[in-house]
Protein backbone atom coordinates (compact mmCIF):
# COMPACT_ATOMS: atom_id res chain seq x y z
CA UNK A 1 0.00 0.00 0.00
CA UNK A 2 1.45 3.85 -1.08
CA UNK A 3 2.75 5.38 1.78
CA UNK A 4 -0.19 8.09 3.33
CA UNK A 5 0.44 11.24 4.96
CA UNK A 6 -1.31 12.42 8.30
CA UNK A 7 -3.07 15.57 8.71
CA UNK A 8 -0.28 16.49 10.77
CA UNK A 9 1.98 16.14 8.28
CA UNK A 10 0.27 17.65 5.21
CA UNK A 11 0.04 20.74 7.28
CA UNK A 12 3.64 20.65 7.95
CA UNK A 13 4.26 19.80 4.31
CA UNK A 14 2.31 22.85 3.56
CA UNK A 15 4.77 25.14 5.95
CA UNK A 16 8.18 23.83 5.06
CA UNK A 17 6.71 24.80 1.33
CA UNK A 18 5.78 28.51 2.31
CA UNK A 19 2.53 28.35 1.54
CA UNK A 20 0.39 31.94 2.00
CA UNK A 21 -2.04 32.19 4.50
CA UNK A 22 -4.80 32.71 1.48
CA UNK A 23 -3.29 29.33 0.37
CA UNK A 24 -3.51 27.18 3.36
CA UNK A 25 -7.00 28.73 4.40
CA UNK A 26 -8.20 27.25 0.92
CA UNK A 27 -6.82 24.07 1.54
CA UNK A 28 -7.83 23.49 5.11
CA UNK A 29 -11.72 24.86 3.64
CA UNK A 30 -11.66 22.32 0.58
CA UNK A 31 -10.40 19.42 3.33
CA UNK A 32 -13.23 20.58 5.61
CA UNK A 33 -15.54 20.03 2.41
CA UNK A 34 -14.23 17.08 1.30
CA UNK A 35 -14.15 15.08 3.87
CA UNK A 36 -17.78 16.10 4.91
CA UNK A 37 -18.73 14.28 1.43
CA UNK A 38 -16.27 11.49 2.18
CA UNK A 39 -17.87 10.96 5.49
CA UNK A 40 -21.43 11.02 3.89
CA UNK A 41 -20.44 8.88 1.46
CA UNK A 42 -19.07 6.21 3.49
CA UNK A 43 -22.04 6.00 5.68
CA UNK A 44 -24.04 5.24 2.54
CA UNK A 45 -22.05 2.17 2.58
CA UNK A 46 -19.60 3.82 -0.76
CA UNK A 47 -16.00 2.83 -0.21
CA UNK A 48 -13.68 5.55 0.33
CA UNK A 49 -10.69 6.49 2.03
CA UNK A 50 -11.67 9.48 3.87
CA UNK A 51 -8.38 10.00 5.64
CA UNK A 52 -6.98 10.60 2.17
CA UNK A 53 -9.39 12.41 1.00
CA UNK A 54 -8.90 14.89 4.20
CA UNK A 55 -4.83 14.47 3.63
CA UNK A 56 -4.71 14.88 -0.12
CA UNK A 57 -7.23 17.66 -0.27
CA UNK A 58 -5.02 19.64 2.38
CA UNK A 59 -2.30 19.22 -0.29
CA UNK A 60 -4.32 19.77 -3.77
CA UNK A 61 -3.31 22.95 -3.92
CA UNK A 62 0.13 23.15 -3.00
CA UNK A 63 1.91 23.90 -6.18
CA UNK A 64 0.24 27.50 -5.61
CA UNK A 65 3.80 27.73 -3.65
CA UNK A 66 5.45 28.00 -7.13
CA UNK A 67 2.74 29.64 -9.21
CA UNK A 68 -0.62 30.89 -9.07
CA UNK A 69 -1.25 30.24 -12.45
CA UNK A 70 -2.35 27.04 -14.25
CA UNK A 71 0.69 24.78 -13.68
CA UNK A 72 -0.17 24.76 -10.35
CA UNK A 73 -1.36 21.43 -10.55
CA UNK A 74 2.29 20.49 -12.48
CA UNK A 75 4.60 22.25 -10.04
CA UNK A 76 2.39 20.69 -7.08
CA UNK A 77 2.99 17.41 -8.74
CA UNK A 78 6.35 17.69 -8.70
CA UNK A 79 6.70 18.67 -4.99
CA UNK A 80 4.41 15.26 -4.08
CA UNK A 81 6.19 13.41 -6.47
CA UNK A 82 7.73 10.58 -3.48
CA UNK A 83 3.96 10.46 -3.25
CA UNK A 84 2.21 9.09 -6.10
CA UNK A 85 -1.16 9.21 -5.03
CA UNK A 86 -1.08 12.39 -3.82
CA UNK A 87 0.70 14.00 -6.46
CA UNK A 88 -1.94 12.52 -9.33
CA UNK A 89 -4.32 14.59 -6.84
CA UNK A 90 -2.66 17.54 -7.62
CA UNK A 91 -2.10 16.84 -11.45
CA UNK A 92 -5.72 16.33 -11.64
CA UNK A 93 -8.03 18.93 -9.50
CA UNK A 94 -7.64 21.58 -11.69
CA UNK A 95 -11.57 22.16 -12.59
CA UNK A 96 -11.46 18.30 -13.08
CA UNK A 97 -11.72 19.23 -16.99
CA UNK A 98 -8.49 18.99 -18.93
CA UNK A 99 -8.12 16.80 -21.20
CA UNK A 100 -4.83 16.15 -23.53
CA UNK A 101 -5.94 18.30 -25.84
CA UNK A 102 -6.87 21.58 -23.79
CA UNK A 103 -4.04 20.32 -21.73
CA UNK A 104 -1.39 21.00 -24.83
CA UNK A 105 -3.08 24.52 -25.57
CA UNK A 106 -2.28 25.74 -22.38
CA UNK A 107 1.06 24.58 -22.63
CA UNK A 108 0.68 21.35 -19.80
CA UNK A 109 2.39 17.82 -20.60
CA UNK A 110 -0.20 16.12 -23.44
CA UNK A 111 -1.99 14.08 -21.10
CA UNK A 112 -5.63 13.99 -19.81
CA UNK A 113 -6.00 15.88 -15.74
CA UNK A 114 -9.36 14.33 -15.01
CA UNK A 115 -10.11 12.97 -11.93
CA UNK A 116 -10.21 9.38 -12.04
CA UNK A 117 -10.88 7.63 -8.88
CA UNK A 118 -13.79 8.27 -6.62
CA UNK A 119 -11.22 10.51 -3.79
CA UNK A 120 -9.62 12.42 -6.90
CA UNK A 121 -13.28 13.43 -7.84
CA UNK A 122 -14.43 14.04 -4.51
CA UNK A 123 -11.19 16.31 -3.98
CA UNK A 124 -11.66 18.24 -7.56
CA UNK A 125 -15.48 18.67 -6.86
CA UNK A 126 -14.86 19.75 -3.26
CA UNK A 127 -12.51 22.51 -4.95
CA UNK A 128 -14.78 23.74 -7.50
CA UNK A 129 -17.04 24.72 -4.44
CA UNK A 130 -15.11 26.19 -2.64
CA UNK A 131 -13.81 29.68 -3.20
CA UNK A 132 -10.66 31.42 -1.66
CA UNK A 133 -11.77 30.66 1.97
CA UNK A 134 -15.79 29.88 1.94
CA UNK A 135 -18.24 27.34 0.13
CA UNK A 136 -19.26 29.34 -2.64
CA UNK A 137 -21.29 26.71 -4.98
CA UNK A 138 -21.10 24.80 -8.30
CA UNK A 139 -22.64 27.72 -9.70
CA UNK A 140 -19.65 30.30 -9.27
CA UNK A 141 -17.21 27.99 -10.84
CA UNK A 142 -19.39 27.02 -13.85
CA UNK A 143 -19.88 30.80 -14.53
CA UNK A 144 -16.23 31.63 -13.68
CA UNK A 145 -15.24 29.09 -16.28
CA UNK A 146 -17.92 29.92 -19.10
CA UNK A 147 -17.10 33.73 -18.87
CA UNK A 148 -13.15 32.53 -19.58
CA UNK A 149 -14.33 29.50 -22.38
CA UNK A 150 -18.12 30.03 -23.22
CA UNK A 151 -20.66 28.30 -21.16
CA UNK A 152 -21.11 25.79 -24.82
CA UNK A 153 -17.30 24.29 -23.58
CA UNK A 154 -16.86 21.04 -22.97
CA UNK A 155 -14.89 22.08 -19.44
CA UNK A 156 -18.25 23.84 -18.13
CA UNK A 157 -20.11 19.99 -19.08
CA UNK A 158 -17.26 18.33 -17.65
CA UNK A 159 -17.33 20.10 -14.17
CA UNK A 160 -21.79 20.47 -14.10
CA UNK A 161 -21.18 15.90 -14.90
CA UNK A 162 -18.95 15.84 -12.19
CA UNK A 163 -21.15 18.13 -10.13
CA UNK A 164 -24.35 15.63 -10.97
CA UNK A 165 -22.37 12.46 -10.13
CA UNK A 166 -20.98 13.34 -6.71
CA UNK A 167 -24.62 14.49 -5.86
CA UNK A 168 -26.19 11.71 -7.30
CA UNK A 169 -23.74 9.36 -4.98
CA UNK A 170 -24.24 11.42 -2.23
CA UNK A 171 -28.26 11.16 -2.53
Amino acid sequence: MPERISRREALKILEENNCQKNVLTHCKTVAREAKKMAVKLRKKGVPVDVEFVETAALLHDIGRCRTHGILHGIEGAKIMKDYPDYARVCERHIGAVITKYEAKELGMPERDFLPETLEEKIIAHADNIVGECKVEGIEKTIESVGSKLGMKHPAVKRIMELDAEIKRLMG
